[in-house]
């Protein structure tokens, strides 16, 4: 079984396209929240997890969009974030918010008989708290997990992809397919297969994605910013 795990879309359809070229069939589809936010096409992003995710789980942004509230991101992000927002609202229909808002903040499957954990930032704050697994400490890390009783956990919100092993338990956050953060424009993403799990990259022209963002309702200034993040792959 191939299982295709990625996270943190955020309106970058081409993004999106560029990932079926490279995996094209697989078996089980897990999307970790975000489907929209910062990026021009929320739309088509949201009608492909629609069709195809197997499984998602709701992000901060598709909260904020679905019940137009703040997103509870970073200060620094704050005015990107509601602009986009508007944005966003203003794109999708009735019934796209009405499937933002009913997706699950998390969930519990079985693949192979093997538990996993699906949730977008942590398991005790599903939409708001962020867990760098490079940098949270093992006894923090455990606390979290504690209850879960998952043989795999996979979590978004970061943007920067990671894989920990910590009590038996193997922790997973894809990255970003949309608006990469961890040093470089290409997204990430991860596939689990024969029982072992992998971070993939997708090396893909990002000047279509950089053009489309100027036509987000924002001010020139914001607009530069956000078209830096998608070239140099830094917030």
């Amino acid at each position: 079984m191939k299982v295709l795990i990625f996270a943190d879309l955020h309106g970058n359809f081409d993004a999106l396209q560029a990932l079926q070229t490279v995996e094209s069939k697989p078996d089980v589809v897990l999307f970790l929240g975000d489907i929209v936010g910062y990026g021009p096409e929320p739309q088509p992003c949201l009608s492909w997890i629609r069709s195809n995710a197997t499984y998602a789980v709701r992000g901060n942004h598709d909260e904020a969009a679905a019940r137009d509230v703040a997103c509870r991101c970073p200060p620094e992000l704050q005015v990107w974030a509601e602009a986009d927002r508007a944005y966003a609202r203003m794109m999708l229909t009735e019934g796209d918010l009405q499937y933002l808002g009913d997706l699950p903040l998390e969930l519990k499957i079985d693949l192979e008989g093997i538990g996993f954990y699906l949730t977008h930032a942590a398991p005790s704050d599903n939409l708001g708290k962020a867990l760098p697994l490079t940098e949270v400490k093992d006894k923090d890390l455990s606390e979290e997990i504690a209850r879960l009783e998952a043989g795999v956990v996979l979590l978004g919100h970061t943007h920067v992809p990671a894989i920990r092993q910590l009590s038996g338990t193997v922790l997973v956050n894809p990255g970003s397919l949309g608006q990469p953060r961890h040093g470089t424009p290409s997204p990430t993403y991860a596939v689990w297969q024969d029982g072992e799990i992998q971070i993939r990259h997708i090396h893909y022209d990002v000047s279509p994605v950089v053009q489309k963002l100027s036509l987000l309702p924002l001010a020139p200034e914001h607009i530069a910013e956000l078209q830096n993040i998608m070239r140099e792959g830094l917030l």
